[in-house]
């Protein structure tokens, strides 16, 4: 029988000590990543925090293996990420804020700086206000740092859980708006979270791949990691619909799938590859020309090939036909990027066009 929830009360300060020293977790692998909240988004929590007012508890989820008992954040990574981010990483609030006065308490000091007492020797306190926009916290007065630091932070905490059980309940707590399609959808593949995630940090993503900033905190990069997987490995199962990829990967996918699309991403990270060639590298398109890469190298050819294929490619290569179909064509005849059948006539159609190259290279050779 699983063990009910356990509430606890952490001081703000104890709280964000935990997570500085990974006690409390705010890595599981199948969370939606930190910064997602904007800056009016921080503002406000940040104000209520330092005017004791009232924020929903944090819920933890309670694992423990060997002996050993960890904590993961489950619901409340947004709040804690901007918390630890204003007390530790010199965060500022910024100056678009609708309540900015801050009241507190303070000692009372004479001209000379030293502290004032009545007759009986006991300290004078006085009222005061902070206008907090532009501080970071090392520039608030002390009394609204001790306040901060002093805010009594609830947590429900569900125990004896494992792996499984914590993503399950990540996707149980997100499941409203603040978790979109492709964060959901991640949730899913809770057995190969991690490997996903450590694809995701590959400098290619940094170097080549061309998105948003907010694509690569939004789930997106997860999702092309699976559908490069999925394409590389199995192009006869390739999925349109997120969750159902992820499902899929799941139940089917080896570490040597993920080994090897690592091991492409690296290589692909070391080409040179010039601004035009890098838009090919999008979120509707990098699964697929990461998989003709792959197919590249199966054929004998090698990493200076595929360089050289691409530049022809951007430069006028795309207008090329292959049984009276161009990219360019395909490109406009449909809408939809992700549809099952899209994906695999473009594979298709870029292998194809990739051997029409080498063979027109031969007869000029």
């Amino acid at each position: 029988m699983a063990k009910k929830i356990r509430k606890q009360t952490y001081s703000l300060g104890q709280y964000l000590k935990a997570m500085e020293k990974e006690v409390i977790r705010t890595d599981q692998d199948c969370q939606r990543l930190s910064g997602q909240w904007n800056a009016n988004m921080v503002n406000e929590l940040l104000y209520t925090v330092l005017t004791d007012g009232y924020i929903p508890p944090i819920i933890l989820g309670e694992e423990t293996s060997s002996g050993i008992t960890r904590s993961w954040i489950i619901d409340g990574l947004q709040r804690s990420s901007s918390l630890a981010l204003f007390r530790y990483g010199n965060k500022a609030i910024t100056r678009k804020l609708d309540e900015y006065m801050v009241p507190y308490q303070r000692k009372a000091l004479d001209e000379s700086g030293n502290v004032k007492r009545d007759t009986e020797g006991e300290i004078l306190w006085e009222t005061a206000e902070c206008d907090i926009r532009g501080k970071t916290y090392g520039k608030l007065p002390e009394e609204l740092q001790d306040m901060f630091n002093e805010y009594q932070l609830e947590t429900a905490i569900h125990q004896d859980c494992d792996i499984t059980q914590i993503s399950k309940l990540v996707r149980k707590y997100n499941n409203h708006q603040a978790m979109n399609t492709n964060q959901k959808a991640f949730t899913y593949a809770d057995n190969f979270a991690a490997d996903i995630r450590k694809i995701a940090q590959n400098r290619f993503f940094l170097d080549v791949y061309s998105c948003t900033g907010k694509g690569k905190i939004n789930g997106t990069i997860e999702r092309v990691v699976m559908d490069t997987v999925i394409l590389c490995n199995y192009p006869e199962n390739f999925k349109k619909d997120a969750q159902k990829g992820f499902e899929w990967l799941n139940e089917n996918a080896t570490l040597q799938d993920f080994e090897t699309v690592d091991n492409l991403l690296t290589r692909m990270t070391l080409l040179n590859v010039t601004p035009g060639a890098r838009e090919l590298f999008n979120p509707k398109h990098a699964h697929i020309f990461v998989s003709v890469f792959k197919a590249f190298l199966e054929i004998g050819k090698s990493d200076g090939d595929f360089e050289k294929f691409i530049e022809w490619f951007v430069n006028g290569g795309n207008d090329t036909e292959v049984d009276g179909k161009s990219w360019n064509s395909i490109n406009e005849k449909y809408k939809s990027t992700r549809d099952t059948n899209v994906v695999r006539e473009k594979l298709n159609f870029l292998v194809a066009l990739m051997n029409q190259y080498f063979e027109k290279d031969r007869k000029a050779a």
